[in-house]
């Protein structure tokens, strides 16, 4: 019975963390829905487009927090019983899908990569600075956050595997990263038509942008 507590108790914790949304409440500070702009996603590549460094600066800051601080502390400062050894990774997860689908916002959250990169620099500090890397390198390439996140989420449950061999725990984190992939599905589509928003600069011209501008010309 104490083990199905401790377990209740993560996950409602770790789902109520997930919805303190750092983004989407700047943003109704500053009087607007951060949904209805920009990309349209309540996250800090979206804080950045929309409000600026700062904003998106203290997103980050509060999205990974939130995942890393409970998860740290579960693995390193509280003394769990052996048949909970599950619970840090269980509780991270609660705080991503609580940052995804947050019901004061009826269930319309961000994407979970700042939160990811927060469980990831609980579990491993060396795996965060691999995805610190990859997120930089794509960023300079492409300029593109969104790849550098489905990257980072599709490695993280391999990397878990071999790290610990513990089928349960690697098993939740790839139903984890496939949701945050889908959630970054229209990014993709966005970025093959040239439409997506990049975290700096101006966007690529779709074809269809630029078939209608030449119709204008002519």
């Amino acid at each position: 019975m104490k083990t199905i507590l401790w377990y209740l108790g993560g996950i409602l914790v770790g789902y109520l963390l997930g919805n303190i949304n750092t983004a989407a409440i700047i943003a109704r500070c500053k009087g607007f829905d951060i949904r209805t702009k920009g990309s349209g996603n309540a996250g800090a590549s979206n804080a950045l487009v929309t409000m600026g460094k700062g904003a998106a600066v203290a997103t980050a800051l509060v999205d990974i927090l939130k995942a890393f601080v409970p998860v740290f502390l579960l693995m390193h400062v509280m003394h769990l019983p052996p048949e909970c050894r599950s619970l840090p990774v269980v509780t991270g997860a609660a705080v991503i899908l609580g940052h995804m689908f947050p019901f004061w916002m009826q269930f319309r959250g961000g994407k979970g990569y700042a939160s990811l990169l927060g469980l990831i620099l609980a579990l491993s500090w060396q795996f965060f600075l691999i995805c610190i890397g990859i997120l930089a390198v794509i960023l300079l390439v492409t300029r593109y956050i969104a790849l550098a996140t489905m990257i980072c989420a599709a490695a993280l449950p391999v990397f878990w595997w071999i790290h610990t061999g513990n089928i349960p725990e690697t098993v939740l984190l790839a139903v984890i990263s496939l949701v945050i992939i889908i959630k970054h599905s229209q990014n993709i589509k966005r970025i093959l038509n040239g439409t997506e928003i990049p975290a700096w600069g101006k966007k690529r011209k779709s074809q269809s942008d630029s078939e209608g501008q030449k119709e204008t010309q002519d």
